[in-house]
């Protein structure tokens, strides 16, 4: 197995212990207990709207940013913190290889994760509506999330001891607050790019397209768009945190 494999294979399964994985199962899936009992007494012609805004607001909003956050920014946080890291960088690899590797295990634990989530919700959706496609669209939104939120969080786990907090100042701050306010930069918002990808591979109901208007602000719908954007992202995070492995004396922290 290549060193890319290799880093991708024993990071993964490091992101992906029993304690974290539990917990964060438990928050990606609350859609689906959610969606379940705030069914009942609700019309069959609302139940698709209601299935989009659970996905739309407490999936994409809420349960995935701070899944991503808590999965990236361990990716090279915990290495870091557990003084682990001079094993992984004094090995013969290039720190691009590392930076891209251990950001491909982020993204790939986080999709699992939220996968799980994905697949309870999507089940409970398909026996209310009767649409056994309903999930396909959250699962397109969860790729390119993760993948928007492992090009930030990985390398601020490596800048920023208290990573955590800085990506929750990061969510609520920027992705909540700035971004809601100042139309000129929603484009940047995650979980704004990966709902505009989820609108465009959904045919939305009424209700589905009045909140997703409402989330996206000025981004277009586009699952186009938001690939792209996830990919320039990605390759600027990968060559960043290969900088920042370079010039820093990570042997030594």
């Amino acid at each position: 197995m290549t060193a890319f494999g290799l880093i991708l294979t024993s990071t993964t399964r490091r992101l992906l212990r029993f304690r974290r994985l539990v917990g964060l199962v438990l928050l990606t899936g609350l859609p689906a207990p959610v969606l379940f009992f705030v069914s009942f007494g609700t019309p069959d012609s609302r139940l698709a709207g209601l299935y989009d805004e659970m996905m739309l607001t407490v999936f994409m909003v809420l349960a995935l940013p701070v899944t991503a956050l808590v999965i990236a920014s361990a990716a090279l946080g915990e290495e870091r913190r557990l003084r682990t890291m001079p094993f992984l960088v004094l090995k013969p690899v290039s720190r691009w290889t590392i930076a891209a590797a251990v950001t491909a295990s982020a993204i790939v634990a986080t999709i699992v994760v939220g996968g799980i989530g994905v697949a309870a919700t999507w089940l409970v959706g398909a026996i209310l509506t009767g649409n056994t496609l309903i999930g396909l669209p959250a699962m397109a939104a969860l790729a390119i999330t993760s993948a928007g939120y492992a090009a930030i969080y990985v390398p601020l786990g490596l800048l920023v001891s208290r990573s955590t907090l800085a990506g929750l100042a990061y969510i609520f701050i920027w992705e909540f607050i700035i971004t809601s306010i100042a139309s000129g930069v929603s484009a940047s918002s995650i979980w704004r790019i990966g709902a505009s990808a989820y609108g465009d591979v959904r045919t939305l109901s009424s209700d589905g397209v009045a909140i997703l208007d409402e989330m996206l602000s000025t981004v277009a719908v586009g699952i186009g768009g938001a690939t792209a954007k996830v990919i320039v992202m990605l390759v600027l995070s990968v060559a960043f945190t290969g900088l920042l492995l370079r010039r820093r004396d990570l042997a030594d922290e």
